[in-house]
């Protein structure tokens, strides 16, 4: 009887110290990743968090219960997070609501279609907690493009005439002009083409929000880099007669595959161009390549390393596995076709 009780007691204090270290889990990271698309809010920890979520109206509001996570670490996370631009978080808030419960309260500036999921560890990342908030109405990238303003050229203010040293001239040369004459001049007008259908061009930056892609030695991340070119790239499009580019993210944030194909595909583009701006095992690597589908896959050791590092950028930019795909594919089907890789190569060798 006295080695049954003893027995018991120890297996009553285990389970009592598991349940106290659970208790005292703190969140080790709380980021928001704010765009026009969705904002994402990533809780990380060392175990999975249990949660619960509920939605409320009147005003709008959202409510995530979490179990057994240290209330001092999420107060301390989640300050100064939330900022003003974000287009559907007015503010986070977060409280004690019961034993071993912490209350996150995000009040809304909108109507919201809430998506939470767990994520495994990958890369550098523990245990996450994911919540995206989607608009009601799911943005139209192609009306989106529609109501973007055309850029205007900006005025510059007119140079002011310095002082002019007056000096004989023969008689022979002409007079000068006057400046006010100058600035009245206008540059002949360029013959105007008739537009009858616009090259769209789908500029994809790679990477973006949770997933930073490769890290330079002196800190610059991947994901920077490649929106930096896309935007570039961009403005040079643009300025070509009967051409225009799209950007499938204009900010810091993470888009599955099949968001910035649908993207693509909404605004019906011509060509869809991945900028990526990759890391290699070798240093003296230097130049750009391109890379297009292949019917028998891997095609060099490069093609192969990078095909499965670019594999991988679902798992830790974080992808909702619950959500179907309407148009991955039917993209992939589509260049699968021999056709298709013909062109992307000749487009690739010019």
């Amino acid at each position: 009887m006295r080695v049954a009780l003893l027995g018991f007691f120890a297996l009553f204090l285990s389970q009592f110290f598991v349940a106290a270290a659970r208790a005292s889990d703190p969140v080790r990271a709380v980021r928001i990743w704010p765009s026009q698309d969705y904002t994402r809010i990533t809780l990380e920890s060392r175990q999975p968090i249990r949660h619960s979520l509920l939605v409320v109206k009147n005003p709008e509001r959202i409510v995530l219960d979490l179990q057994d996570v240290e209330y001092a670490s999420v107060q301390q996370e989640i300050a100064d997070k939330v900022l003003t631009s974000d287009p559907y978080i007015a503010n986070l808030r977060a409280g004690r609501y019961m034993p071993g419960v912490v209350r996150l309260v995000l009040d809304l500036k909108q109507e919201v279609k809430p998506q939470i999921f767990l994520l495994k560890p990958v890369g550098e990342y523990g245990h996450r907690l994911v919540l995206d908030l989607y608009p009601v109405e799911p943005i139209d990238p192609l009306m989106a493009l529609l109501d973007k303003p055309e850029p205007r050229a900006e005025a510059r203010p007119a140079p002011t005439p310095g002082p002019v040293e007056a000096k004989t001239e023969p008689s022979t040369k002409q007079s000068p002009v006057p400046v006010a004459e100058l600035l009245k001049a206008t540059p002949a007008e360029k013959p105007r083409t008739d537009v009858t259908r616009l090259v769209t061009i789908a500029l994809d930056a790679g990477h973006g929000g949770e997933d930073p892609g490769a890290r330079g030695r002196g800190g610059s991340r991947e994901k920077h880099v490649t929106l930096t070119i896309a935007r570039k790239l961009k403005t040079i499009v643009d300025a070509e007669p009967n051409m225009r580019a799209v950007l499938t993210r204009d900010g810091d944030y993470y888009l599955a595959l099949r968001t910035r194909v649908e993207k693509a595909r909404r605004v019906k583009a011509d060509l869809f161009v991945s900028i990526h701006a990759d890391a290699f095992v070798r240093p003296h690597a230097r130049g750009s390549s391109v890379f297009a589908l292949s019917e028998r896959g891997a095609t060099s050791a490069a093609a192969r390393w990078l095909a499965k590092r670019e594999n991988e950028a679902d798992l830790i930019g974080g992808v909702n596995l619950d959500v179907k795909d309407r148009y991955l594919a039917q993209t992939l089907l589509d260049l699968s076709q021999t056709a298709t890789i013909q062109d992307s190569l000749k487009l690739a060798r010019a």
